[in-house]
Parts: structure tokens; sequence; C-alpha cells
């Protein structure tokens, strides 16, 4: 629904200023999000993901591949817009989607570890990577919770302090 109140004009030209600024912030955001520590993490992850299915033989990779692949995406892009968001409750929808793929990944490995057709030494680094970013993610979880709620989840119930 459109706001009648709104006095956006979607077809305004920016001035070249105000593009360069626009530009200039994204740059900015665009490099704290790749610098952030849990991000760097979360990239190894999917890194990590990528080199075991690699290596792994045909059937493992067939049964496990599309899932961790799968979660370890999913986690990064989250993170995309949850580290770069300055309102808790978006904050927290994304960190509960992410804690949700990330315990998937770090239970995983208690599986993998019992499959044949997956190098052992890759295994015990994502089980070790795993634990870097859980506590990484305990982190910017206490962050989230330092932020005052912008606006009530009255729809659902479920991000309210």
């Amino acid at each position: 629904m459109i706001d009648d109140d709104d006095d956006f004009d979607f077809d305004q030209e920016f001035s070249e200023e105000d593009n360069k600024e626009f530009e200039r912030q994204r740059k900015e955001e665009e490099r704290k999000l790749n610098e952030h520590p849990l991000f760097v993490q979360a990239n190894e992850i999917l890194n990590i993901v990528d080199a075991l299915m690699d290596t792994a033989e045909e059937d493992a990779r067939h049964m496990h591949e599309a899932l961790l692949k799968e979660s370890a995406m999913i986690i990064c892009a989250k993170l995309a817009s949850g580290l770069t968001s300055e309102s808790y409750v978006i904050c927290m929808q994304k960190a509960s989607i992410i804690r949700d793929h990330a315990e998937f990944l770090r239970l995983s490995n208690h599986t993998l570890e019992y499959c044949e057709g997956l190098d052992p030494n890759y295994i015990k680094m994502f089980r070790e990577e795993m634990e870097k970013f859980r506590n990484l993610f305990k982190i910017w979880a206490a962050e989230i919770h330092k932020m005052i709620p912008d606006f009530e989840d009255e729809n659902w119930g479920l991000f309210v302090k």
C-alpha cells in the first residue's frame, strides 16, 4: 500500500554530488562488511565446504553437497544484510536464520566423520572453523541485544524485549 503522505519522487534525478556521496557510502558499507570478522569467517566456511566437496568421492558429494553449500551461502547472504542493518528486528530476523543454518553445518560434522569418501582433514578444519564462527556470532548477538528495538514485532511477537 502506498502512503499518500509520502513525498518521494521516484522520477527525481539526483545530482552528480548526491550520486557520488551515495556511491561513497555504498563502498564504505561494502568495505566494512568485507572486513567484518564474522563475514570473513562465513566466507571461509563457504570455501571449506567447497574444498571438502571438491575432494569428496561422488557418492559423498551427491549426498551432502547441496545442503551444505546452501546453508553456507544463506549464512553469507543473511550476514550481508544483517551486519549492515541498524534495525534491531531485522538483525534479529537475520541472526535467527543464520543460527539455524550454522547449527545445521556445525552438527553436520558428526555425520561427515562417519561418511566414507570425505577427507578427514577437511572435516576437522570445517569443525574448527564452525567453532570460530559460533564464537564470533555470539559477539555479534551481544551487539544486537544492546540495540534499542526500532519497532514492535506486533505481527509475530517474536523479537520484542
